[in-house]
């Protein structure tokens, strides 16, 4: 099964490929995964993964992905494995992608609490990948403070 993971997010790289795999109904199988093996930690981290890179850019898919249960999966999937550093930070990616396009997306997230889940998992996790997680929060609306990365002195230059 972790083979089928690795391979479907290898191929979903490419946006033709990607809406290939989407036209044949992968959508609900892979929520249907997630839903499935959400006990397993790796499982979840591969099928989030998957889900972040079928998503991507794909505004259509990303409400597929809503209309068959991914934001119920995903969030669940968050709760259940709050310690697990790949779960978090993929099902950040996933998040990200799905309502990055399709603000309108976020509603339902925001209904299952999403906020406080990933204000939790940066508690954890800001020095592994604190800005994933950030990203997700400012792409659903979220209140969050986006550090600086670099900030000039003020220094003239010479013509």
């Amino acid at each position: 099964m972790f083979n089928q993971h690795i391979r479907i997010t290898a191929l979903a790289g490419n946006d033709d490929v990607k809406r290939q795999l989407v036209k044949s109904g992968i959508i609900p199988i892979i929520v249907s995964v997630l839903t499935r093996h959400s006990s397993n930690p790796t499982s979840v981290a591969l099928t989030l993964k998957c889900i972040a890179a079928l998503a991507l850019r794909e505004p259509e898919h990303s409400v597929q992905f809503i209309e068959s249960g991914a934001a119920e999966a995903i969030v669940e999937c968050l709760k259940v494995h709050q310690e697990n550093p790949q779960v978090q930070k993929n099902g950040c990616w996933a998040i990200r992608n799905i309502v990055a396009r399709r603000r309108d997306l976020n509603t339902k997230f925001h209904e299952l609490g999403i906020e406080s889940i990933l204000n939790r998992s940066y508690e954890l996790f800001s020095k592994d990948f604190g800005f994933d997680i950030k990203s997700a929060l400012r792409d659903l609306e979220c209140n969050v403070k986006l550090d600086e990365q670099w900030t000039g002195k003020g220094i003239q230059l010479e013509h």
